[in-house]
């Protein structure tokens, strides 16, 4: 290992020490450095609700450390969330006359997600990510905050996630306790006001046509699952079956993708109600006719 990145990855370990010292469940630690000197450090909630890479900014100055020329490191993409009053960590450090931007992790945030890389990318800053090792213990110290676009918990509950992460995939649970039920709906590009609910076989997911709430579903067995990848419209609701019971998906609005539309924010909103099975769930019929080609 060269010296260059000997250093390089000890500021980014050190930028992941600083991301485990922040207060709540969204843990960001950010370092400025100018090759092997380190400038300032900073983590989320260090200073008020300042942003990491905002307290480190801060520190640098008030100690007189001009950070023009210098390397972040941050465990988290840099934001840059154009609807939020807030001044975007990315056009802060940009501003800045920061060189390089180490980053742990990508914002799995809808209205984050590589938008800040671009913002840095825009500005003709450099950008690395960290080695993959590190990538792992960034994920580790942010995975409370990462599962809340990945998953969401509770008997009725809704969630807001970007359907072009994750292989589309959201999981939905009973609870937060191991082994608790749960269901992994997967979501896919459709249009600009519809989506696709995908179970990856016939029995697994169906339409509820015509429903437009879940009190007018009565028995969610009845439903036709004879498809794979149902095209749910706003408004409308997907149900997804396994043998723990049934989990009815609304969707509630969508933010498509560039081609069908969309400004670059891309989102689906659902809300869901669990009805969990007094027994476990066999095989829906559909996928027996299939298999006996009745």
């Amino acid at each position: 290992m060269t010296d260059s990145a000997s250093f390089e990855r000890a500021f980014a370990e050190r930028a992941i020490e600083e991301a485990l010292k922040a207060p709540s469940t969204v843990r960001v630690g950010a370092v400025i450095a100018r090759g092997d000197r380190l400038l300032a450090t900073g983590y989320k909630g260090e200073i008020g609700d300042l942003h990491a890479e905002q307290v480190a900014l801060r520190k640098a100055e008030a100690v007189g450390n001009t950070v023009e020329g210098a390397s972040l490191y941050t465990t988290l993409e840099p934001c840059a969330n154009s609807r939020t009053s807030r001044v975007p960590c990315a056009q802060l450090v940009a501003d800045a006359g920061i060189a390089v931007v180490h980053i742990g992790e990508y914002d799995r945030n809808p209205q984050v997600n590589r938008l800040g890389w671009k913002h840095l990318r825009d500005r003709g800053v450099q950008l690395r990510d960290f080695p993959a090792d590190l990538r792992v213990k960034v994920q580790a110290a942010a995975e409370d905050f990462t599962k809340f676009f990945t998953s969401g918990s509770g008997m009725s509950a809704g969630a807001k996630f970007d359907f072009t992460q994750n292989g589309g995939r959201f999981e939905i649970r009973v609870d937060d306790q191991p082994r608790s039920p749960s269901w992994t709906t997967t979501w896919t590009n459709c249009g600009a006001s519809a989506i696709y609910l995908n179970g990856g076989r016939p029995g697994i997911v169906a339409l509820a046509r015509y429903a437009n709430e879940f009190d007018e579903i009565d028995d969610p067995d009845a439903l036709d699952f004879g498809g794979h990848s149902p095209k749910i419209d706003v408004g409308s609701i997907g149900v997804v079956r396994n043998e723990h019971g049934h989990v009815l998906c609304k969707v509630v609005s969508l933010e498509p993708t560039a081609d069908y539309g969309g400004t670059g924010h891309v989102s689906v909103t659902i809300k869901w109600e669990i009805r969990l099975a007094d027994e476990p769930l066999e095989p829906h019929p559909c996928v027996e006719s299939r298999r006996t080609g009745a």
